[in-house]
């Protein structure tokens, strides 16, 4: 067995004769490095009110045209509903995926024991 127990420590020779460790030194904080002029995440207040704007704009003129029985109100509608029945993403790449090749070409399969083979 081996002479090494994984509760002990071990020093190495001349340990206590090696250099102390330095004092670490305060580097230079260069002040206008820590404050950020501009702030990516914040909001841009002029932006989210052009933006409220104009849903609410939309959402008005829909509404006066569906009280007014428009029929641009309901070809909007038809559209609307056409667009929003189509699939996201096309069929032909979901058929185009090889299952096989994500997994190598040394797939594990695993057998059922009879007991288990039983069950089903």
């Amino acid at each position: 067995m081996s002479d090494i127990h994984r509760d002990e420590i071990i020093y190495e020779e001349g340990w206590r004769e090696s250099a102390p460790a330095q004092e670490p030194q305060e580097l230079p904080v260069d002040e206008a490095a820590e404050k950020p002029t501009d702030k990516p995440h914040e909001p841009k207040p002029l932006l989210l009110i052009i933006q409220l704007a104009l849903c609410l704009a939309l959402v008005l003129a829909l509404f006066l045209l569906k009280s007014m029985d428009s029929d641009i109100y309901h070809d909007f509608i038809d559209y609307y509903r056409d667009e929003l029945s189509k699939p996201v993403v096309s069929q032909g790449v979901f058929d185009s995926v090889d299952i096989g090749r994500l997994f190598g070409e040394g797939a594990v399969t695993v057998k059922a024991t009879p007991d288990e083979a039983e069950d089903s």
